[in-house]
């Protein structure tokens, strides 16, 4: 059975044309883009729906079967759903855990981030950067006895100091794809709960303290929580 080229290539306009109507209809596009390429979802949406309209109408004129589908263009077809079918795929089973132990660091020197409007406010990344950067730590007022409240998930890597567990989230610059897992060291031997299971969301609230190279946030209250419908964070505030 032959296919008609023409319909093949319509389908996969059609596709992503769906794709991006449907993620600036439902706001969601933050969930697979950072702040700085969110302008891709309603230009595509646009574009791409302009262009199979415009495609379909050529098709319908012309009142006649197109050429064959060959097994290249197949291919090359199929190749232009892949990214679609991995980025659909991807957000329903989160970054947690795993990939922040597998994916690298981020480059703290090269992703600072304006100073929080008070100390209390301060992200995870504000205070990774302020373990490595002085000025930035006294811009931002971070320093030993500042409470802060944190929201993330349960992780642990190599650096974090013995008794305590991290507590991360993670971060994205263009798209998922470069996602950076940034977490604190959190001890809450003070409340007997010195451990969870990975991948648990808690609510954190204590106050910093320096131990070794890293910041601490020594725990007065530990919440589970949910995870949160936007699970990821910007560089960009």
């Amino acid at each position: 059975m032959s296919i008609d080229a023409r319909v093949a290539r319509g389908s996969v306009l059609v596709l992503w044309a769906t794709f991006f109507i449907v993620l600036w209809w439902t706001r969601t596009s933050d969930r697979y883009l950072g702040s700085r390429t969110q302008w891709i979802v309603p230009f595509g949406a646009v574009v791409l729906a302009l262009a199979s309209l415009a495609y379909g109408y050529a098709s319908v004129r012309t009142r006649r079967r197109g050429p064959v589908l060959t097994l290249r263009e197949a291919a090359s077809l199929y190749a232009l759903l892949v990214p679609l079918a991995a980025i659909l795929v991807v957000p329903h089973a989160a970054l947690g855990s795993f990939a922040a132990a597998h994916k690298g660091g981020v480059s703290f020197p090269l992703a600072r981030p304006a100073a929080p409007s008070a100390p209390s406010q301060a992200s995870f990344l504000d205070i990774r950067v302020a373990e490595g950067d002085r000025a930035f730590a006294a811009q931002a007022g971070i320093r030993d006895g500042v409470q802060v409240r944190l929201l993330g998930f349960v992780t642990q890597s190599k650096d974090v100091p013995a008794r305590t567990f991290e507590l991360a989230r993670f971060y994205i610059a263009c798209c998922i794809a470069d996602a950076m897992a940034v977490g604190v060291p959190i001890d809450g031997r003070a409340l007997g709960k010195d451990g969870f299971p990975h991948d648990t969301w808690l609510q954190v609230t204590g106050s910093l303290e320096k131990s070794g190279n890293r910041f601490v946030v020594k725990a007065d209250r530990i919440m589970r929580v949910p995870a949160p419908k936007q699970p990821y964070l910007s560089f960009q505030r």
